[in-house]
């Protein structure tokens, strides 16, 4: 059975109307490039500044002098329970307005035998993190064990050097700069805007509960000043903010220009941004309230939440609701849902929903979330639950196990990797779950690639100083060129551009992807 799909039309919000202007508005025609049928060529020359974390946001985005097609590009800004897209991934999409372009899914090798995975990717390449850390070999059409820079430990690139985060340790080109503490632990760390963030925990004796003072537990807030060529974190420059609750951590971080945010598995939401900590939701221990995703759309923040399973916005001030964003499919319960990952494919939010496995497309330009598919074919639907398998697993010491993750959303090339687990990626034993036997466990931990026209995504090589990014959609390819070397090539099957561009009617250094954040940016449309 599968869900109805659900595509409300409510009253539009001011935000959701943001979202939708750029395909409405008509600007000047001014000077016409691509007549119909002609390539179509942007080049970008931007200086993306010192490499000290940040987001570097968007290149460009264009809306066609007839309005049928939206062209953009520049570098994803998401975290999605506790791993960051990879900065340096440079994205181009092709959205047409009313071409609702179809999705193709395949279903991959699994990277483990147990019951979920994590996905990340780095350098072009797709991870999957549970069971060992391996790599997607595209060519052997396996995973395979292989780390390469950076090791088995969560890592990201700056500049041309990978800063690594292991166990209460963090490295930079294999070179400790912040050793374990000698209390309690280091967790979840995030390099953002020239800071290294990460909470101080210390439980002590008991489980969550009020700080009332150092000796007796505590979790901690840092954010110390670092940037590539010192060789340690200074500790004693650290800013740091005591939180309320002992034992506080975070599924997600984020960064909006200037600001870093995470939110905390107790419900804080706490922002660093000139030089200091602010509160702006208070933790609740008696209220759930989680944070699992966010993602740069526009100029603000996409955050899924728990337990409405949607998504809420923040513009640097407030954190808003957005009520049908994406909906509830009928036939199942509103309760305890979990927008847990999010992405932008194609120039589309994709999300991804506990319990029952949901992934979700907004299409910006019809003002519409989709349902794209259930992830999982069992069990049944059912509103009388509020997880898959709740009442054949009464008695075990976790109820939910056997609610459906959507764990991870990962673009590379022109696909979406999406990633599924089960609460906890456990190896299944038949004797505490016989109702997967023999092979219904295997859906948790599997890995599908979706693919859609329009999309794709390649590394950008680091540059000191300008580079020059020249994007080329000719007949049904797009490719992406970096100082003359192409860097990858994607597929327009199935869309149409017999259209025109002028310069007049882009925006560089804007877009879907947020603000520019380089000193410097400059593009045209030019003839082949």
């Amino acid at each position: 059975m599968a869900f109805e799909r659900k595509s409300p039309r409510p009253k539009i919000t001011a935000f959701q109307l943001f979202l939708i202007l750029p395909a409405l508005i008509t600007t000047g025609s001014g000077t016409s490039f691509a007549s119909p049928g002609e390539e179509i060529r942007i080049e970008v020359v931007a200086d993306r500044g010192q490499d000290i974390g940040q987001a570097f946001g968007s290149l460009f985005e264009a809306t066609s002098t007839d309005g049928s097609m939206t062209i953009s590009a520049g570098f994803a800004n998401g975290y999605g329970t506790r791993y960051r897209s990879d900065r340096h991934e440079l994205a181009f999409y092709v959205r047409p307005r009313n071409l609702d372009r179809p999705i193709q899914v395949e279903r991959l090798p699994r990277p483990n035998d147990l019951c979920g995975t994590y996905l990340f990717s780095r350098d072009g390449e797709v991870y999957s993190t549970h069971g060992g850390l391996k790599k997607w070999d595209e060519r052997g059409k396996a995973w395979v064990d292989n780390p390469g820079p950076g090791g088995t430990h969560e890592s990201m690139r700056v500049g041309n050097g990978i800063l690594s985060f292991g166990d209460s340790t963090v490295t930079f080109d294999g070179q400790t700069i912040l050793p374990p503490p000698t209390r309690g632990s280091y967790q979840l760390f995030y390099y953002a805007n020239g800071f290294l963030c990460f909470y101080h925990i210390d439980r002590g004796a008991g489980g969550y509960r009020p700080f009332t003072s150092d000796k007796n537990g505590y979790s901690k807030l840092y954010a110390c000043p670092w940037k590539p060529g010192e060789p340690a974190v200074d500790l004693t420059r650290a800013i740091v903010m005591t939180l309320p609750v002992v034992g506080e951590t975070t599924f997600a971080w984020g960064v909006r220009d200037g600001q870093i945010v995470t939110g905390s598995n107790i419900g804080g939401f706490y922002v660093f941004e000139d030089g200091r900590w602010r509160t702006m939701l208070e933790p609740n221990l008696k209220v759930s309230y989680q944070l699992y995703s966010s993602m740069a759309f526009g100029d603000r923040l996409i955050m899924g939440q728990y337990p409405t399973g949607r998504i809420f916005s923040f513009d640097g001030r407030s954190i808003v609701d957005q009520p049908g964003w994406p909906p509830v499919p009928k036939g199942v319960s509103t309760a305890a849902r979990e927008a847990q990952s999010t992405a932008i494919y194609g120039g589309e939010i994709f999300a991804g929903v506990w319990p029952w496995g949901e992934l979700w497309r907004y299409r910006q330009t019809a003002d519409e979330w989709r349902l794209v598919r259930r992830m999982f074919d069992h069990p049944e639907p059912s509103a009388a639950i509020v997880h898959p398998y709740d009442t054949e697993n009464q008695g075990d010491s976790v109820p939910n196990q056997w609610g459906q993750r959507v764990t991870s959303l990962v673009t590379s090339g022109g696909s979406l990797f999406v990633a599924t687990s089960a609460k906890d990626p456990c190896v299944w034993d038949e004797k505490r779950a016989p109702f997967l036997a023999p092979e219904k466990w295997k859906s948790y931990g599997s890995v599908y690639r979706l693919t859609m026209p329009g999309h794709l995504s390649a590394t950008a090589a680091w540059t000191d100083g300008p580079t020059k990014l020249t994007f080329v959609i000719s007949g049904e390819t797009m490719k992406i060129y970096q100082d003359g070397r192409e860097l990858g090539s994607g597929t327009l099957a199935g869309i149409p551009v017999s259209t025109s561009f002028a310069n007049e009617r882009a925006h560089w250094g804007k877009g879907i992807y947020g603000r520019f954040a380089g000193p410097k940016i400059t593009g045209e449309f030019t003839r082949p």
